[in-house]
This record gives structure tokens, sequence and C-alpha cells, in this order.
């Protein structure tokens, strides 16, 4: 019985040991480790687009690209433009020394560029029209089209003629040349409604419609068919929920009937509640429908 009181007395020293000496500091250091993250995270600022900017000139490897993207996120907000010629002749310095950096760098700095809006981008973005990486060029394609900047227009037009053009950078070409607003663009366009890939057909007439040509009113009116996508499994519903949104989008500059009765559909009877009330709302405005 002796014994097996001191065994349990020193069993018990033992874990008053344990308890005193390592967990117990261990759950104070813990504790107070974490209550320090949560201090400097609840405190830590967000960067600015200068301080981003600088990031991208002096950073890691890393660090350089993961600055680029959120330099991209910052301005497409409007209120964060800026202006100033060192910021802006800063952002195209750090682009046109992203030439031989990771390619994302060069991506997103282009992207940021263009969702400024702000057209003294534009020819330094004309210039990655020629970048030897095909990601890179792809952004300045796509950053020529946020900008709208027409001056560009004929050069892109160029890229879609030029047949040893990937599908992929015609494409990207189609959709900005759809942004752009100019009508010279429209021969250029019709011919695609007949190509080959379908994802070329689809936004050919996506970019026809926006610029008031309604050449591809039948392939808007499959886009708005739920059940057409069934025949292309690779699409997944999310990506056939946001093609139906832009071609309702698109359709609701045009008064057709075929488009009205896809709207009618949509309106009662898809599982997808914003492409629902969008159809409503769509079926109101342009057709007068009342509920």
């Amino acid at each position: 019985m002796a014994d097996t009181s001191l065994q349990e007395s020193n069993s018990s020293r033992v874990y008053v040991l344990f308890y005193s000496f390592f967990l117990i500091p261990l759950m104070i250091v813990v504790i107070g480790t974490s209550f320090l993250v949560i201090v400097n995270f609840l405190t830590l600022e967000p960067k600015s687009a200068s301080d981003l900017l600088n990031d991208v000139k002096v950073g890691s490897a890393t660090k350089r690209w993961q600055s680029a993207f959120e330099l991209s996120k910052i301005l497409v907000n409007k209120n964060e433009i800026f202006e100033d010629g060192l910021f802006r002749n800063q952002l195209i310095s750090a682009y046109k020394h992203s030439v031989h950096d990771d390619e994302r760098v060069r991506m997103y700095l282009a992207l940021a560029m263009g969702r400024t809006g702000d057209q003294h981008y534009g020819e330094a973005l004309r210039e990655g029209l020629n970048d030897e990486n095909p990601a890179t060029r792809l952004a300045s394609i796509k950053a020529l089209g946020f900008l709208q900047f027409q001056p560009a227009v004929e050069d892109l037009k160029k890229i879609l003629r030029d047949a040893n053009r990937v599908d992929t950078e015609q494409l990207t070409v189609v959709i900005s040349l759809g942004n752009m607003g100019d009508h010279s663009v429209i021969p250029d366009l019709k011919p695609l409604l007949n190509h080959e890939e379908v994802n070329i057909r689809w936004d050919a007439a996506l970019s026809l419609a926006k610029l008031g040509d309604i050449s591809g009113s039948h392939i808007l009116a499959n886009l708005m068919d739920r059940s057409y996508y069934t025949s292309f499994p690779e699409v997944d519903y999310q990506e056939a929920d946001q093609a139906i949104m832009v071609a309702i989008q698109v359709s609701s500059d045009f008064t057709n009937e075929v488009f009205k009765g896809k709207l009618m559909i949509l309106a009662s009877e898809d599982n997808n509640m914003e492409i629902r009330d969008t159809a409503i709302k769509t079926l109101k405005h342009v057709y007068g429908y009342q509920s």
C-alpha cells in the first residue's frame, strides 16, 4: 500500500511539474502570440497604390508579382486612380522593365494600367502586343480593351487576321474589340460567326451586339437557352450562368421575338434566381412585360 501511495504521489508530482513547467508556460506563449497576431492584423493599414508599386520595383520575386496583383485590384476602383504624372511614369517604367521578370508581374501591371481607364497608358500597352510571351501579350490585349484605346484598333485587327495566331489570342482580341465601341471592326467580326472554335463564335456574336449589330442573333438566342449548354459538357454550371447573364445584357438593346421567348422561359423556370430576376427586369424594360 505504501508503495502504491508513493507511486501515486510521484505520479501526481510529475503531472504538477508538467503543468507548472511546460503546459502552462506554453499556453501563455500561445495566447500571447495569438493576441499579438490579432492586434497586428487589426491595426495593419492596407498599402497604398504607391507602396505596392514600390514593392513591385524593389521587392523579392514573390513580392513583386503579388504586389502587382494587388495593384491591379486597387486601380479598378475609380476613386483610387492616380492622375499625377509621377505615378503614371513610374507605373509605365515598371511595366517596361518587367519584360524579363516573372510573367505575372508584367501581366498584372498591364491589367492594372487597363483598369484605370486612363488613356495615358495606351501606348505602353501597345508595345506589349509584341511580347514574345503569349500570356503577357494576352494581358496587353485585354488591358487595351479595358481602356477602349482607339489607336490600338488597327493593331488588334491585324492580330485577328493573322492565321498564325492561336485561338486564345484571337478570342481575347474579339472581346476587346467589342469593348472598344469602334464600328469599323464589324466587317472583321462578322466572318467569325462561322468560326470553327465555338468560343470565338459566341464572343463574336456578343461583341457585334455590343456594337449594335444583330448578325449573330441566332447565337445569342442559343446562349440564353439553358438546355443549349448540355451539348458542351466542358462548360460547367457557373460558366453557363455567366454566359446567360452576358447574353441577356447585350440582348436588352434589341427588340426580338426570339429573345423575348428565351427570356420568358428564363424568367419563369430557371433555377438561378439572379438570372430569373434579370430576365424579368429585361422583359419589363424592353417589352413592357407585366408579371
